[in-house]
């Protein structure tokens, strides 16, 4: 899709660049869904968050192929100098991790599997 190479791209840059990706197609998936515009904020705020994707991060580690997760790993542990009260250091981390994941499938063209990750780990969000 871009061209960039993930190895050569800092960790904490691609988790910017995964952060907007995750939120629009979190946005998209519940638009989809035929929320009300109170029920959209309301899930893509629950949806779009550190504790969030630190979960979905630990859900779906194990099945993350191995070019993504060094990347992962080294997103989690860039140079992140502030970190937010509503969640753990750790928390944060990860959630830096996922982000920096979806950036990369993002930037392979594997928007798919950002989707798949979406319907698979937020399904249940609304409920």
């Amino acid at each position: 899709m871009v061209s960039i190479d993930l190895r050569e791209t800092s960790g904490v840059v691609l988790a910017y660049l995964g952060d907007s990706v995750w939120e629009l197609y979190v946005r998209e998936y519940f638009i989809l869904k035929g929320y009300n515009i109170r029920n959209l904020n309301k899930n893509v705020v629950k949806s779009v968050n550190a504790k969030t994707q630190s979960r979905i991060l630990r859900d779906i580690l194990d099945d993350v192929d191995e070019k993504y997760k060094s990347v992962i790993n080294r997103s989690k542990n860039g140079n992140i100098k502030t970190f937010p009260r509503s969640c753990t250091v750790m928390e944060y981390r990860e959630a830096t991790g996922f982000e920096a994941y979806i950036g990369a499938l993002y930037i392979d063209g594997n928007i798919e599997k950002i989707k798949e990750i979406i319907k698979e780990n937020l399904d249940g969000e609304d409920k």
